[in-house]
């Protein structure tokens, strides 16, 4: 009798198996890493944001001129669903020198390359940069820069 060579069906099984308990292990371990990947980019876009909206604000206040300031000034006229949101979680004040940066805005500042999904605000009296979007991690979201600073993902 000729003996029958390859894989039988426990054998692919198997494998089947491992290659399944491979692939969820490498997900559980990269999550973190793409995370902080994302806030990593999130966190330069936003300081490079800042510090040209900080020259902005500062050529502004020295001219007494806050015509000057970059963006369109946030009032409750004028606010999406999305920054109504972030007033009425106190994030914005409409009352304080809030503006929403635009791409067009970032490119006129020879920031073109940063990724506008969602907008940036600046707030001009601490230059305080936020996030429209957010930044969710560990069921708390983030907005401003200097939060999302201190945040510190466990690889």
């Amino acid at each position: 009798m000729k003996k029958e060579r390859g894989l039988t069906l426990i054998s692919l099984v198997i494998t089947i198996v491992l290659i399944m308990i491979l692939v969820g292990v490498t997900a559980y371990y990269a999550t973190p890493v793409i995370q902080n990947t994302q806030l990593q980019n999130l966190n330069t876009n936003m300081l490079l944001i800042q510090a040209k909206t900080k020259t902005i604000g500062e050529n502004a206040k020295f001219n007494n001129n806050t015509g000057m300031y970059m963006g369109t000034k946030i009032n409750a006229d004028n606010a999406n669903e999305e920054i109504t949101e972030l007033i009425n979680k106190g994030i914005i004040n409409v009352e304080g020198n809030f503006y929403l940066l635009s791409k067009r805005n970032l490119e006129e500042i020879g920031l073109s390359n940063i990724n506008y999904d969602s907008g940036y605000v600046v707030d001009y009296d601490t230059d305080e940069i936020i996030y429209v979007k957010g930044f969710e991690y560990e069921k708390k979201m983030y907005y401003r820069l200097s939060e999302m600073k201190l945040i510190k993902i466990d690889m």
